[in-house]
């Protein structure tokens, strides 16, 4: 079986505050976009995750390749749903990668959201889209949004999600995503370190609260945003924690 794992971008990100789990709480807007991983799922007796070395450096494929399996969000998604369900079937799991890593468009987040909605089919578990969400939120923050699909309301650290037609938002404008412009900059964000940096004084800002923060930790980010601007896109922001930066261009 093959799967695709969608990328995201935050189309509005709030941070509202630190919750006493130490996360913070959030609001945002989630918009899967085209850009995709590939995941093979073959039936097994175990569970094994491995990296397809279409465009991945030869350095980058021995690191990958020497990642503890636990470390590794698709892995930790099967295991939970193996452990929810009772179910002793495996799978080897291969992930050709397109998604930038430290990005902020949920690269390993979308391949465990893949794998959960994969496997669910393939071992004929029949569970509803609900109760797999629920797992998503024990495996990683955007999870549960990737694994609903579609525009959706993000809530809480990220494990309440809700389809955007049918929550408070409904109507929001839901831009056209054959104009979208998406750039990543040569960087990578560590999201813990965009949060530390993060102030009271960065809300409302814009459409990302976190942007002021990555961009202070990053001035490529900065450029990034500017890059786009000079270029005529609209709506110019930065997607979750960085370091990906998006928008649209004009009509016509």
């Amino acid at each position: 079986m093959k799967v695709e794992a969608h990328a995201k971008v935050n189309l509005t990100l709030d941070v509202l505050g630190v919750r006493p789990d130490g996360y913070h709480d959030l609001r945002s807007i989630v918009l899967p976009i085209p850009l995709h991983d590939d995941i093979e799922l073959v039936a097994a007796d175990d569970l094994a995750v491995s990296f397809a070395p279409e465009g991945l450096s030869p350095a980058t494929l021995a690191a990958l390749a020497d990642l503890p399996p636990e470390k590794n969000l698709a892995w930790k998604a099967a295991r939970v749903l193996q452990a929810a369900t009772g179910c002793t079937k495996g799978a080897h799991m291969t992930i050709t990668k397109r998604i930038p890593a430290g990005a902020g468009m949920g690269g390993g987040s979308s391949d465990a959201s893949a794998v959960l909605n994969g496997l669910n089919e393939l071992w004929a578990l029949n569970l509803p889209k609900a109760r797999l969400c629920e797992l998503a939120a024990e495996v990683g923050s955007d999870v549960p949004a990737l694994t609903l699909g579609g525009p959706v309301l993000m809530e809480g650290r990220g494990e309440r999600v809700t389809p955007l037609a049918e929550s408070a938002l409904a109507g929001y404008p839901i831009p056209d995503l054959s104009r979208l412009v998406v750039y990543t900059p040569p960087v990578f964000v560590s999201t813990p370190a965009v949060f530390r940096e993060f102030r009271e004084t960065d809300r409302g800002l814009g459409a990302n609260d976190l942007q002021p923060a990555a961009c202070r930790l990053h001035p490529e980010i900065k450029a990034a945003l500017a890059k786009l601007t000079a270029e005529g896109c609209e709506g110019v922001r930065m997607s979750g924690s960085g370091s990906t930066v998006f928008g649209w261009r004009r009509h016509g």
